[in-house]
């Protein structure tokens, strides 16, 4: 081969490289923004909430709807008030309904009063009526990505709104919690009654 026709192959492959380089740098940055859109979409697809428990199950209640989390204290019982009423407690010289959100939901009862010593009451952000609801663990708040309808079982009552994955408080390896809707988790309590105190 003439010196002439490699110096052309050389050139020719140092051009044909160049083109290369600059595709596989275009590649890179298509692949670095494509990720980087994808976690801007991730992080807008999360929700932010207190992670519960109550017994077996695990709750997620929206952050903006909690204003505080205190030591559970046995509250001042209401005769004759709803099922999963547990009482009301005197907070900032206001009343507060104390509800059960085991009972809530539909399971058994957060621990007895005498079990309670670490239990917590979750202080709802909200004006009239004040409430709050009993859990046996706040755990920690947390960004959960909910799951998507295939992921997610059928929802089991009208304030769960949907499933998410958690890391917090879980001993085993099914990390799911319930996404709650406060709203239509206080409605039954919140129908006008005499007797009721919420």
């Amino acid at each position: 081969m003439s010196r002439r026709r490699k110096l052309r192959q050389i050139t020719r492959s140092t051009i044909m490289s160049a083109e290369e380089r600059a595709r596989h740098l275009l590649d890179e940055r298509t692949e670095r923004l494509a990720r980087r859109s994808g976690k801007a979409e991730e992080a807008a697809a999360t929700v932010r909430v207190l992670v519960c428990s109550v017994g077996p199950e695990y709750y997620g209640l929206p952050l903006e709807g909690v204003a505080e989390v205190l030591a559970f204290r046995i509250p001042m019982p209401v005769p004759g008030g709803p099922a999963g009423l547990v009482g009301v407690l005197g907070r900032s010289g206001h009343l507060v309904s104390v509800v059960d959100l085991g009972a809530a939901v539909g399971q058994a009862s957060a621990a007895s009063d005498v079990e309670a010593e670490n239990q917590h009451v979750v202080l709802l952000r909200r004006e009239q009526p004040r409430v709050a609801l009993r859990v046996d663990r706040a755990l920690g708040v947390e960004d959960v990505l909910p799951l998507t309808a295939e992921d997610a079982r059928e929802f089991r009552m009208e304030a769960v709104v949907g499933y998410a994955k958690s890391e917090l408080g879980f001993a085993d390896q099914d990390r799911v919690l319930s996404l709650l809707d406060i709203d239509r988790l206080l409605r039954p309590f919140l129908t006008p009654s005499p007797a009721s105190g919420v």
